[in-house]
């Protein structure tokens, strides 16, 4: 069974996963902190909560200076996917698309727009 941990990096308070998907395969654990040590939330869309263990609320909270690890209960194939915010006020829409890889998501509402070529906010997926 694999292991996976997932950096959320603070980019102009976007918070940036280390990663863009994690492979859903049952048994396999994944888990999330923040670079900074801060608290922060995970939104999991419906198909990714009925398939991790324990069952995360929405939104899943991720407590300060500490990593929460989940696993995954199924390998079928569902609509997977996973924003993450520091605060818990708004839910985003969550891509429909199936697959067998969770996407772990930037939020275009809330990420600034790209400026150009200096823009530093990277791929969307951990890049500086």
């Amino acid at each position: 069974m694999a292991h996976t941990d997932i950096t959320l990096i603070d980019n102009d308070g976007i918070l940036v996963p280390s990663a863009g998907s994690v492979s859903v395969v049952s048994g396999d654990t994944v888990s999330f902190s923040t670079e900074n040590g801060r608290a922060a939330f995970a939104f999991f869309s419906p198909d990714a909560i009925s398939v991790l263990s324990p069952r995360p609320a929405s939104p899943f909270p991720i407590e300060a200076g500490k990593k929460a690890e989940l696993s995954f209960s199924s390998s079928a194939a569902g609509a997977y996917s996973a924003y993450f915010a520091y605060t818990s006020a708004s839910v985003p829409k969550f891509p429909t698309d199936r697959s067998q890889q969770l996407r772990l998501e930037v939020d275009a509402s809330i990420a600034p727009p790209f400026s150009g070529p200096s823009d530093t906010m990277g791929t969307g997926h951990g890049g500086r």
